[in-house]
């Protein structure tokens, strides 16, 4: 009886080595690098026309100037396997969107493959653009869009009206191409 449970405990052991040696392996893979930003509008998945580029990248960038607060828009075609809000709250803290230390800002994430988006956004502007908000502004104005493959216009409307939030907020008036 004791030649069998010595044998038992090495078998019992390997498999419990092998079974968290492949549980560690799946997260600690070789992840891709995050890519390098681009500015305001990063359309990595190249699903933006250009006309609708130009019209997020406006009212972002009089955004930025007159508030300092980021609206930074990405398109990914995927993110290869990776837990997605994780990534996304990665990305946001990699490429510093937002002043450091007082944290405003707010990244819109899109990736095709996945059929996946998010808003995050900073501790900053948590108090002006909470959970329900985003929600609203997601649901509203980009997901009717994005059901219909037309993405340029979901970005376009879903940070125009997030630009608009932080404006008012911020005491400005955004004088770009809003919509209407």
């Amino acid at each position: 009886m004791s030649f069998q449970k010595s044998r038992i405990k090495p078998v019992i052991f390997s498999a419990l080595a092998l079974l968290l040696l492949a549980i560690c392996a799946a997260p600690c893979g070789a992840e891709r690098p995050f890519p390098k930003p681009r500015g305001l509008v990063n359309d990595f998945a190249n699903v933006i026309p250009r006309e609708y580029e130009q019209k997020i990248l406006a009212i972002t960038g009089e955004l930025y100037q007159k508030t300092k607060v980021p609206v930074v828009v990405v398109t990914m075609p995927d993110i290869g396997g990776a837990e997605y809000n994780d990534y996304v709250n990665r990305l946001y803290s990699t490429w510093g969107i937002g002043q450091k230390g007082v944290d405003k800002g707010v990244l819109i994430f899109v990736t095709i493959k996945e059929r996946k988006m998010r808003i995050e956004t900073g501790y900053g502007v948590e108090g002006i653009l909470p959970d329900g908000l985003v929600g609203e502004i997601r649901d509203r104005y980009m997901i009717p869009y994005f059901q219909k493959n037309r993405f340029g216009e979901g970005l376009f409307y879903g940070a125009a009206a997030i630009s608009q939030i932080i404006a008012k907020d911020a005491g400005v008036k955004l004088t770009g191409q809003l919509p209407t």
